[in-house]
């Protein structure tokens, strides 16, 4: 959906000529062009943008730009949300669904240490409330606190309910690479539980990257199915372009990701895909991605740094830049990605000293590193 110019106050534009790397912010200009689109909504906006409501039924507009932000990796939606979310009355924003939502929001920004806190306040009033401790964990999960996560999936096992224990506890061995235990779990699962679509997708999406990673036969049956029950999902979508291009079939990675909505994080995976296809528009996706990194150290946003280090690291041959947002990246996030990545990184730039945080870490959280991790492309 176009943007009429007389909905905006200001907006900022490019000039075409270069701008000093990372420097200053462009300058501001206001078209005097009413007719210009500056930029097209994300499908289904219109939908989202109806008059103010009163805080209790403003709250599901919020739940579902917050899905549709998740399914889609459309970061325009989680801001829109979060500006929503700052304007309920004290009373919704500290209701159950209220903490949920806002747990949401923050996770979505990487705010992860704010989502655990406000999810530890839903758990206060209800202990066994196994959607945030199931959150939680995974949230432990992804800052590399492991020994967390796995408290809260014993508890979620022992206290709440088992097969959603299952779940948990299968999320955290495929992070620890017990790839094996993971399948296991993941199969039990999905012979003996239906029910929420949405935790099913999860599940298959998780057990495809089991496959994946264990070279298993046709391990795409997986990430199928889950693309089955919401093909939209670009969650879904983006696994299953990895796991293409990690068994060398770049093409069918790009046409997964053909319809995505053009995240930093699609456009990534596409401009590998590309490369390793050796198509003729990879230079221009990798040199598109490029600007969109620059744009937005230069307007102050925020990156998604794991990409951003990729990008660096594979198609840009820069491994000492690469190694520095590999390392900024694993202070907040220390996912499995996260860990082989920055070995990736420390390898490429011949740093091994730059490993040494990372041992330390996975020490304490009693973590096996898989000392060859890192090196695929």
């Amino acid at each position: 959906m176009p943007i009429p110019l007389n909905y905006l106050l200001a907006a900022v534009l490019l000039l075409c000529t270069p701008l000093p790397a990372m420097a200053q912010r462009p300058p501001r200009v206001i078209p005097d062009n009413p007719a210009l689109v500056l930029e097209k909504l994300p499908p289904g906006y219109r939908g989202f943008a109806a008059p103010t409501l009163p805080g209790d039924a403003m709250l599901p507009r919020i739940q579902a730009l917050l899905q549709a932000a998740a399914r889609s990796g459309d970061t325009r939606l989680s801001t829109r949300a979060h500006s929503l979310l700052q304007r309920l009355p004290a009373d919704v924003a500290n209701s159950p669904d209220g903490l949920r939502a806002k747990a949401f929001s923050a996770q979505h920004r990487h705010e992860f240490d704010q989502a655990r806190q406000l999810l530890g306040q839903l758990l206060k009033r209800d202990p066994r409330d196994g959607s945030s401790l199931l959150s939680r964990a995974q949230v432990s999960i992804v800052q590399g606190h492991l020994n967390k996560a796995r408290s809260d999936c014993v508890s979620l096992a022992l206290q709440v309910d088992i097969n959603l224990g299952a779940v948990c506890t299968a999320a955290l061995q495929l992070r620890m690479g017990a790839d094996a235990n993971a399948a296991r779990l993941l199969d039990r699962w999905l012979d003996s539980v239906g029910g929420d679509p949405g935790l099913t997708r999860f599940v298959l999406v998780m057990r495809g990257e089991v496959a994946s990673r264990r070279a298993e036969t046709d391990a795409g049956r997986w990430f199928k199915r889950a693309l089955a029950l919401d093909p939209d999902d670009v969650r879904t979508r983006l696994a299953f372009a990895r796991h293409l291009r990690h068994v060398q079939q770049p093409g069918e990675a790009l046409a997964i990701l053909a319809t995505a909505t053009e995240s930093d994080t699609v456009l990534l995976q596409r401009a590998l895909a590309a490369r390793e296809a050796k198509s003729a528009n990879a230079g221009l996706l990798a040199n598109l991605l490029g600007k969109r990194f620059q744009l937005a150290r230069q307007t102050g946003s925020e990156t998604e740094l794991r990409d951003e280090a990729e990008f660096h690291l594979a198609l840009r041959n820069d491994p000492a830049r690469g190694l520095q947002l590999a390392q900024e990246n694993f202070k907040t996030q220390r996912d499995r990605e996260d860990q082989e990545l920055l070995q990736k990184a420390a390898r490429a730039a011949r740093q091994p000293a730059a490993l040494v945080g990372l041992r330390a870490w996975a020490k304490a959280e009693r973590l096996t590193l898989d000392e060859a991790a890192g090196v695929a492309p």
